[in-house]
């Protein structure tokens, strides 16, 4: 049995890539996808998955440490500015699209007593 994964980048002012663009994968084995971003505030890594007619729902959220949650595993290498995805054991339910997002920290604008803005 063969069963077909479909990514889909989420973009925002950084800049995230995600590949393969499509992958096929055997039932029982591993899928493994990257996703590479550009981020001056980088602040975590989201992964999403989208079944068939349904909404995206938020599988995993990395900051620093790998992770595991059920079938899917995911670690992160801040340096590289990339992560990896795992989907072990794959079964035909796990036909989807998977996203990857950046979550990056907004810097607010402090007014001083100069009346110059600073970023904090």
């Amino acid at each position: 049995l063969f069963f077909k994964l479909v990514f889909a980048g989420v973009r925002s002012q950084d800049q995230v890539s995600q590949t393969p663009p499509s992958l096929t994968v055997s039932e029982g084995k591993t899928a493994t996808l990257h996703c590479n971003y550009t981020a001056s505030n980088f602040y975590s890594l989201h992964w999403y998955i989208q079944r068939p007619n349904r909404s995206p729902e938020n599988v995993m959220i990395l900051f620093s440490d790998p992770m595991k949650v059920s079938q899917f595993s995911g670690s992160l290498d801040k340096v590289k500015s990339s992560g990896v995805f795992n989907v072990s054991n794959s079964q035909a339910e796990d036909s989807a699209t998977y996203y990857c997002a950046v979550e990056a920290q907004c810097l607010k604008a402090v007014r001083g007593p100069d009346r110059n803005t600073e970023w904090s």
